[in-house]
């Protein structure tokens, strides 16, 4: 038999001392790195989360940003008068032979082309485009959330809003695209300064834009608040300025 060597059986010896790992201590380390795991993927849903609501709240103040830039371009040029009507009368479909009031979700006035401009972003109902009496085409309805423009031709200072119970307009525009809100859902309220009262010049009007993250504009994401310059000196008008025929 060969003589093992001082180095062989040294090793043969480790070898021979060696354990092997118990079923125990196996689960107990696979438990142990479970935990490890939960736990960095709780820290890291935790930091997505948060990742994910600054993004949109980012995201938000873009879109609130660049509506009150275009807010400032519609509403610079308001002549003649202008008017404000009270929150959800545009809904309820009741504009026509509504007053005016010191705040609501719906923007009127006469631009420098001579045509009344209605802003808001209520929606609005499928109407029918006419140009003086003479049809011209349809607009789909548009829900609420957008910000939607409409215009009308003024005759004696009143416009017609509407004809047999249903809408009618000269033009009728969606401002940005259904995409542009990246699925927010907006809201306008208007004011007019504290001093002002009826048949009294406005230089400026105060717009408030909401954008919500649910179509019942119940879960607010972001806000913003901008006082409204105008180039000329509109006068605030609470008559009834609608007619329906």
């Amino acid at each position: 038999m060969k003589k093992l060597s001082f180095y062989e059986k040294k090793m043969k010896q480790k070898l021979k001392e060696r354990c092997g790992t118990t079923l125990v201590e196996t689960i107990v380390t696979l438990l142990l790195i479970s935990i490890m795991m939960a736990m960095a993927a709780s820290a890291l849903s935790s930091a997505a989360k948060i990742f994910v609501r600054e993004q949109k709240t980012q995201f938000a103040q873009s879109i609130l940003d660049t509506v009150m830039t275009e807010l400032r371009g519609l509403t610079a040029d308001a002549n003649g008068y202008i008017k404000i009507y009270a929150e959800n009368d545009e809904n309820s479909g009741k504009i026509t032979d509504m007053t005016g009031n010191n705040s609501g979700n719906i923007l009127e006035f006469i631009n420098e082309d001579g045509y009344v401009v209605l802003i808001s972003a209520d929606g609005c109902d499928t109407t029918k485009l006419q140009i003086g009496s003479q049809d011209s085409g349809v607009a789909e309805a548009v829900p609420a959330g957008q910000l939607l423009t409409r215009y009308y031709f003024c005759n004696n200072g009143k416009y017609r809003y509407s004809e047999d119970g249903n809408p009618v307009a000269r033009a009728v525009s969606t401002v940005f695209g259904e995409g542009f809100y990246m699925g927010n859902y907006m809201e306008v309220t208007w004011a007019f300064p504290d001093a002002i009262s009826e048949e009294t010049a406005v230089n400026q009007i105060t717009a408030t834009v909401t954008l919500y993250s649910d179509p019942e504009r119940t879960q607010a994401v972001a806000t913003d608040t901008e006082i409204l310059q105008f180039r000329h000196m509109p006068v605030r008008n609470d008559n009834v300025t609608t007619m329906e025929d």
